[in-house]
């Protein structure tokens, strides 16, 4: 680094050099304390104390050793858009949550077009029970020898869902083994979130009846999304199922946190 940089970088001040911490996390979405550190040429006591002052605007979470940018999801995006979105990392991604279901098992299956193509997946002769409100998912489940059970309620089109009161009354009569939950955003702090409300609503009944193991699908764009409407804590995720472009730093927290992850 020239003398002349590192003098106009020592020379910032601290709201000129939080805006340049935002800037990074919007280019990398995760960022370590000794990386700010050496960019900005400051100690990395000075970038804890100006992670925590953006903690608190609610830009950021901070996580061991670095920080994660914060981003809100006010809407679900469109089902035929997001069909479109990163569609080979969510085929293997819905592989992988397809080889999870056993023989056997009745399964709850979320909304989300990753979690749509589960059914896809499985193989056309394994018996298991399907319990879901992701009308996209009916699409394969003809070729297979699936029991799939559709639930009722009313029909939300912009995420091809069902959800209300008779959504969720109609979960409470199941009690299943595992839970292949679609994410539609995924924070370190706040957990499995979504913008709708019915949506939620439903999901967190699939969480209540599930006696077995809760695996989420969710590629790497999902992380540090957050809607407004929780889903379950992290505490409650057994697996996790992404890509290999997740990002390093939070890879870390989450082998941290003690989270299984599966990375496809």
């Amino acid at each position: 680094m020239s003398p002349d940089v590192s003098s106009e970088i020592h020379e910032m001040i601290p709201a000129e050099r939080r805006a340049r911490i935002v800037e990074l996390l919007e280019e990398r979405r995760a960022v370590r304390v000794s990386v700010l550190s050496e960019t900005l040429g400051v100690s990395e006591m000075t970038i804890r104390r100006d992670l925590e002052q953006l903690e608190q605007t609610g830009l950021l979470s901070r996580m061991h050793g670095g920080a994660i940018l914060k981003r809100r999801m006010l809407e679900e995006p469109l089902y035929a858009t997001n069909v479109r979105s990163h569609s080979e990392e969510k085929r293997r991604i819905a592989k992988a949550g397809a080889d999870m279901i056993q023989p056997g098992e009745t399964v709850f299956l979320s909304s989300g077009t990753t979690a749509a193509q589960v059914l896809s997946h499985v193989d056309p002769q394994l018996k298991a029970r399907i319990v879901t409100h992701n009308v996209g998912a009916l699409s394969t489940a003809q070729r297979s020898s699936l029991d799939v059970v559709l639930l009722g309620g009313s029909y939300r089109p912009r995420s091809n869902t069902l959800e209300g009161p008779l959504a969720v009354e109609a979960v409470c009569a199941f009690h299943a083994s595992r839970f292949i939950l679609g994410a539609d955003g995924v924070s370190l702090e706040e957990g499995i979130t979504t913008p709708s409300i019915g949506l939620a609503g439903v999901e967190r009944a699939m969480v209540r009846q599930t006696r077995g193991e809760i695996a989420v699908l969710a590629d790497a764009s999902k992380f540090g999304v957050i809607g407004d409407v929780a889903i379950c804590p992290l505490d409650k995720v057994d697996v996790l199922v992404t890509d290999d472009a997740m990002d390093k730093n939070v890879r870390d927290e989450l082998e941290r946190l003690g989270i299984n992850r599966v990375v496809v």
